[in-house]
């Protein structure tokens, strides 16, 4: 995160669509922990690795439907 301005360059952590975590390897609890840190992260634009760029409250909307999607996991 570049802090003087408050940008957040995610690569493939978060991005608009589904967030795929069930590639051979994955950890959905290390995911959980990422999308845990990243909501409370305070950002003002974030630069996904695929897709357009976004905002804070759609990085906290993206992360938090993560968490509800895989609270059962």
């Amino acid at each position: 995160m570049e802090e003087r301005t408050g940008t957040l360059y995610s690569g493939d952590i978060i991005y608009e669509g589904a967030l795929i975590d069930n590639l051979p390897n994955s950890d959905v609890a290390a995911y959980r922990r990422s999308m845990k840190f990243l909501v409370d992260l305070d950002v003002s634009l974030v630069h996904p690795g695929h897709g357009e760029s976004f905002d804070r409250a759609r990085l906290r909307q993206l992360a938090g439907t993560y968490l509800r999607k895989t609270a059962c996991r």
